[in-house]
């Protein structure tokens, strides 16, 4: 099955779009094609696009972006359920502005200041992916989407805590966390932002400093996975402990996303 299922469909207007089926779990089985899908934000898909998500039979979309992102990019998606009270937010702008207004930003401080925010943020988002994890479980029969901006972080995240749930190895989770390089234009990220800091009268910067901030590394998401460990002792007691997710739900949603 998984040799004729595109991971990624093509999508005119898609940003970094993929399944997260086909995986393999510790017990044998498999995750389940076109059933859980991850994705940048949606405001460029076409009718084209939007006729391929509904032969999908995707009948829920989670936007985990702030209101702000979603008022510059609202989404083109009609006729599914629409969650996006999550408004999560991962790192701190204000300290990326001051280590640039101060002359302290460089290649290496800016990946530390992204690779330490995926540490620093396991409790901040835990209320959201609590309401995410259970969503995801009750909409089984159905078809979820979940997409932030670029669909590499907090994106990235819920992917990590969805797979894991579903016993699949963490290297096999570190694997789909890092096809963001083969799915996303960072190019043209990294565009936009320059456009932010020229909007922002910044006379000088390198390009090198923003790289963190429009790719992913091994780091970020390890980063994420090393905090839980070390807080909790594994992702299965964060997700039974902060995220409300037991034993009982994490079977449960292996007996419907699992084959």
């Amino acid at each position: 099955m998984s040799s004729i299922i595109q991971r990624a469909p093509d999508l005119h207007g898609g940003i970094n779009f993929r399944d997260i089926g086909g995986y393999s779990s510790r017990d044998g089985r498999c995750v389940v094609w076109r059933k859980l899908l991850r994705s940048g934000h949606l405001a460029y898909l076409n009718d084209s696009d939007l006729a391929i998500l509904s032969s999908m039979g995707i009948n829920q979309v989670h936007d985990f972006r702030r209101e702000d992102e979603q008022l510059r990019s609202p989404s083109r998606i009609i006729n599914v359920e629409i969650i996006s009270n999550y408004h999560i937010s991962v790192g701190s702008l204000s300290k990326f502005w001051d280590h640039l207004r101060d002359g302290n930003l460089t290649s290496a401080s800016a990946q530390n200041m992204v690779t330490d925010s995926y540490g620093d943020c396991i409790d901040d988002v835990a209320p959201a992916y609590t309401q995410f994890m259970r969503m995801i479980l009750d909409n089984a029969r159905g078809t979820s989407l979940f997409h932030c901006a670029a669909g590499k972080d907090r994106t990235g995240m819920a992917a990590a805590l969805i797979l894991a749930a579903l016993d699949i190895p963490r290297a096999t989770i570190i694997d789909d966390y890092m096809l963001t390089e083969k799915h996303f234009d960072s190019d043209n990220l990294m565009t936009i932002i320059e456009k932010h800091l020229f909007d922002a009268n910044v006379e000088y910067w390198e390009r090198d400093w923003l790289l963190p901030y429009c790719t992913v590394s091994v780091e970020n998401i390890e980063a994420f996975f090393n905090a839980i460990d070390e807080r909790f002792g594994s992702v299965e007691h964060y997700l039974d402990q902060a995220l409300n997710f037991g034993q009982d739900d994490r079977e449960s949603l292996r007996d419907l996303f699992l084959e």
